[in-house]
């Protein structure tokens, strides 16, 4: 049994993703390049499940539409669509959506129903023109690229907001001289502590008449630590993390606003909870 699959470009891409699915040799694969056009010859030699066999052809025919032929769907959507961003901001838009579409966590569901339609299709016929099949049998992915796209602007913007805020954080830094030389933060198990360099604790309520005006589900605790920390402006911020908090987002915060005046200790007494902790 032979299935026959042709491309139109992308043919070193396309040699990497094919030899990737039959590394075995119980598949034969042959090459033929012919006047800009590449063909792949997948011969199933014996012992081997044709069921088996037509999945895993079905799950390349796959990857080969996403890696080679969806770029110029995803961007052409950008162009018509996304007028209204920067030239550099598409650009960034089309590798954020691109990135999403490889990722094998998303988009299940309609990566499932372009693979039905690709193994309906070779089932009845063992030859396949992808760029074809992509242009004339597989009109639902214009709309597929789109709902790609539309979760691309949002990560997009969302980014952008988030380096907007970091930069306005970094300017407070910036504007004011530091308070203290070293302050030391110390995640506790629901809330965290803030020590000088001689582990007396400062104060962390520079916010108490903001705080009373504000209803407390409007604050979060990472907030108050950010806004405290702002105003303190450390020469240096040393985060004693411990294994629960090591990945939180707060410490991305963190280390993105402070920069080089921020450093972190994995082992030390504090981070192990056993430093005597005063108060100032």
């Amino acid at each position: 049994m032979t299935i026959q699959l042709s491309l139109n470009k992308g043919f070193n891409k396309a040699k990497e993703i094919i030899y990737g699915y039959f590394p075995e040799k119980k598949v034969k694969i042959e090459e033929v390049n012919y006047k800009l056009r590449y063909f792949f010859n997948i011969h199933l030699l014996k012992n081997r499940s044709i069921k088996d066999f037509y999945d895993r052809v079905s799950d390349l025919i796959l990857e080969l539409i996403l890696n080679i032929y969806s770029e110029d769907i995803i961007n052409k959507y950008i162009l018509d669509n996304l007028k209204e961003f920067k030239s550099y901001e598409r650009k960034e838009i089309g590798e954020i959506s691109k990135r999403l579409l490889l990722d094998k966590e998303n988009f299940v569901i309609e990566k499932q129903y372009i693979k039905n339609k690709i193994k309906s299709f070779i089932y009845e016929e063992p030859f396949i023109f992808i760029d074809g099949f992509v242009k004339f049998r597989l009109r639902d992915l214009d709309i597929f690229m789109s709902t790609v796209v539309d979760k691309g602007v949002k990560e997009f913007t969302a980014k952008k907001e988030y380096k907007e805020f970091v930069d306005v954080l970094k300017y407070f830094i910036d504007v004011q001289q530091p308070k203290y030389d070293v302050v030391n933060l110390v995640f506790t198990d629901n809330n965290y502590v803030l020590l000088d360099k001689k582990n007396n604790i400062i104060d962390k309520n520079y916010f108490e008449d903001i705080i009373f005006e504000i209803k407390p589900e409007e604050i979060s605790q990472d907030d108050l630590l950010i806004s405290t920390l702002i105003v303190l402006a450390p020469s240096s911020l040393i985060v004693h993390l411990d294994q629960q908090h090591k990945d939180a987002d707060i410490v991305k915060v963190l280390t993105d606003v402070f920069e080089d005046r921020v450093y972190f200790c994995l082992g030390c007494e504090k981070c192990k909870k056993e430093v005597k902790i005063e108060n100032s």
